[in-house]
């Protein structure tokens, strides 16, 4: 995980990062997928640590989706979720009032890793990351165009604020917001879809029950009440 040790990163007041003020020093011919960019990063860094501002810098207008599939990482750990699930969410209503890059509080922009720590992170994630990869594709644009996006966000939003919720299963919560960032990564209009649905159900199934439990829960207080 992403350790506290801080970053330096613009002037001493600062309250915040734009991830995208300053390009990251990227190579001359920079390559299209994240994996790629992710690898390249971690043999070539300069640096002993990796902010997670650095990261999303080089991505440069990828930001919103390498942020949101970063964070939603550790929300489906359980005991960590609510915790993850404060800074996804500040990324998520950025996207869905249109803001054209996302912002991140300085100790969240700061969060960092060793080089060595960040290398074998990519190790891993990289080959899984890159097989996802090959299904992604620019397709149906307009689905991860700007007015999409903002309904993203919406659908995003919700799901991060369900999962400050400690008695949800995580998963079904995270695996939609990991999926609609990918399909922002690459422009994938199905990704999109496919992961708006699967969040639609989602939610559709949670307040079906949520409702259902409070008609029972009045019922049953009727009871008692007399009523």
């Amino acid at each position: 995980m992403w350790s506290g040790t801080a970053v330096q990163i613009g002037g001493r007041n600062d309250p915040g990062l734009n991830v995208n003020d300053r390009a990251a020093e990227a190579p001359e011919a920079a390559p299209q997928r994240v994996s790629e960019l992710l690898e390249q990063l971690s043999k070539t860094w300069p640096h002993e640590r990796v902010s997670l501002g650095d990261v999303t810098r080089l991505l440069g207008e990828r930001g919103y989706g390498v942020l949101m599939f970063v964070l939603a990482l550790p929300g489906a750990v359980p005991g960590v979720a609510s915790i993850a699930a404060i800074p996804l969410a500040l990324v998520a209503v950025q996207l869905a009032v249109g803001l054209p890059r996302p912002w991140l509080p300085r100790f969240l922009a700061a969060r960092s890793l060793s080089r060595a720590d960040f290398a074998r992170m990519v190790e891993r994630a990289a080959p899984p990351l890159s097989r996802v990869e090959r299904l992604l594709r620019p397709r149906l644009m307009i689905l991860t165009g700007p007015i999409c996006e903002r309904v993203i966000g919406v659908m995003c939003l919700v799901l991060a604020l369900l999962l400050t919720i400690p008695v949800l299963v995580n998963l079904p919560l995270v695996v939609p917001i990991a999926l609609m960032a990918l399909a922002m990564l690459e422009r994938d209009g199905i990704f999109a879809m496919v992961g708006f649905a699967a969040g639609a159900v989602v939610l559709g199934i949670l307040f079906g029950v949520g409702w259902v439990s409070i008609q029972e829960g009045l019922q049953l207080a009727g009871k008692y009440l007399g009523m």
